[in-house]
């Protein structure tokens, strides 16, 4: 089995907080994790550069990144080096979606690794009174 990596990337300290609100939860991940944040002045391509030249250097290990914005700049900085086999790019960054990343994910399954994806939208509700009445009626 490979190695795993995680990387919450965001602009600003999403990515951290996001980190320590998943500590909370499961306590140490079990995987490498790791935070990126995005500051002002900060170049999201030379941080997408460094990574490049770490993961060509760890063939053998699956990079999970979960971007926190669907064509932001560092999302974007990171499709550039999408040219790597054992990197996977992820857009939308939930707690649902890096819970089920942290503790289900073993391989890289086109099945699994969309299951993921499917984890942060199932976690996407609205509710309201009206919303809560029907549910109720459903139930008795």
């Amino acid at each position: 089995m490979k190695l795993k990596k995680v990387i919450l990337a965001s602009h600003g300290d999403l990515s951290k907080g996001m980190l320590h609100s998943i500590q909370v939860i499961i306590g140490k991940p079990s995987c490498d994790i790791e935070t990126y944040s995005l500051y002002p002045g900060d170049s999201a391509v030379e941080y997408a550069n460094k990574l490049n030249e770490e993961i060509k250097l760890h063939p053998n290990t699956q990079y999970i990144v979960i971007a926190d914005v669907l064509g932001g700049s560092v999302h974007t900085a990171l499709m550039q080096i999408l040219d790597n086999d054992n990197l996977f790019l992820y857009s939308g960054m939930n707690m649902s979606m890096v819970l089920e990343v942290l503790t289900c994910f073993d391989d890289t399954d086109q099945e699994k690794l969309s299951k993921f994806m499917e984890a942060g939208k199932e976690g996407i509700t609205l509710m309201s009174k009206n919303s809560l009445v029907k549910i109720e009626d459903e139930e008795f």
